[in-house]
């Protein structure tokens, strides 16, 4: 089975709740290779430092560090212009294997958690790609 290499962009509600899912899973399926979370108040930076998992709070430089090992891109910040400025990057460095999941995946993938609670959605206007 092959790993499953992530890198995670915002560790908020919805980012840190996957976070906490994708560190308790096997690590021969699914790994963290980075996050991205500028606001440096976030507890979860913390807990990913002390499993190796480095914070980029700027996520064009982890991208530009991990390049094509990173099999998902995770941007729960639901910011347009980060996932247009994410495909850019893609674009220009030729990386056309790293997939950015829609805003709706995350969704999906929420709904499946068995203790996802009900999200408030109001400051999610576009949940699309």
């Amino acid at each position: 089975m092959k790993k499953i290499n992530i890198l995670m962009i915002g560790l908020g509600r919805i980012g840190g709740k996957f976070y906490q899912k994708f560190t308790s899973m096997n690590p021969d399926h699914v790994q963290i290779l980075a996050i991205s979370e500028p606001n440096m108040e976030n507890a979860l930076i913390d807990d990913a430092l002390d499993r190796g998992i480095p914070n980029y709070p700027k996520y064009e430089e982890a991208l530009e560090h991990f390049g094509t090992d990173i099999d998902i891109i995770m941007d729960t910040s639901n910011r347009p212009e980060i996932k247009h400025n994410i495909r850019k990057i893609l674009q220009e460095s030729g990386n056309e294997h790293s997939v950015i999941v829609p805003m709706v995946v995350d969704y999906l993938m929420w709904y499946l958690l068995p203790d996802g609670e009900t999200l408030p959605q109001s400051h999610h206007h576009d949940i699309g790609y």
